[in-house]
């Protein structure tokens, strides 16, 4: 397992921020907070990519998310522990961030993998929307945009979260600083993990 050091985390600025648009739920009345992180990658796109969407990777560097298990891996891929649109999971948290064993445990499904082909980001769009409670109670959507930094440096990885619903006052409240924590420590080492196989 991977253990974050301050090195991991070095670049990478995370934050709360009042509510981001999101694909699938747009911008929503009621949307209580985004939870965003970017850090620039020396690497381009598509191994950025690939760490992400490979979670047979997340034991070596992501201890916020040591384990994912997929409910329906996708029949056209060799790869079952790959990520595809339409692709249910389960991301097993360390909300402490240690990458143990735990029983916290949030239903995602993958809904879109594009490519951004814009003036100013060329690269990937990865959607992940939350399922683990019903959508009246918490709304919840990740967007990972992976793209070429614009003076080529390298891949800016920009991962937000916006969280809705009656019961998103709760998670802010209860949880939102440590979520900037883990989101920090997850672009950190996904940074670190990708630089060292490029």
């Amino acid at each position: 397992m991977a253990s974050l050091s301050l090195e991991s985390t070095k670049g990478v600025k995370a934050e709360l921020t009042p509510p981001v648009p999101t694909p699938h739920w747009g911008s929503q009345s009621g949307a209580s907070f985004t939870v965003r992180a970017t850090t620039t990658i020396s690497a381009r796109p598509q191994p950025v990519l690939d760490g992400l969407l490979d979670t047979s990777t997340w034991p070596v560097w992501n201890n916020f998310v040591p384990r994912a298990s997929l409910s329906n891996p996708s029949k056209d891929s060799d790869d079952p522990s790959r990520l595809h649109p339409g692709t249910l999971f389960t991301e097993h948290v360390d909300m402490a961030g240690r990458g143990r064993s735990t029983i916290v445990k949030m239903k995602l499904l993958m809904t879109t993998l594009d490519e951004m082909d814009e003036p100013d980001k060329k690269g990937f769009r990865a959607v992940w929307l939350g399922k683990g409670y019903p959508d009246w109670a918490l709304r919840s959507e990740r967007v990972h945009e992976i793209y070429e930094e614009s003076k080529g440096r390298g891949t800016v990885y920009d991962v937000f979260e916006t969280f809705s619903g009656p019961l998103a006052w709760a998670v802010k409240f209860f949880v939102g600083s440590t979520l900037v924590k883990r989101f920090g420590q997850w672009n950190g080492e996904l940074k670190a993990f990708v630089e060292g196989r490029t």
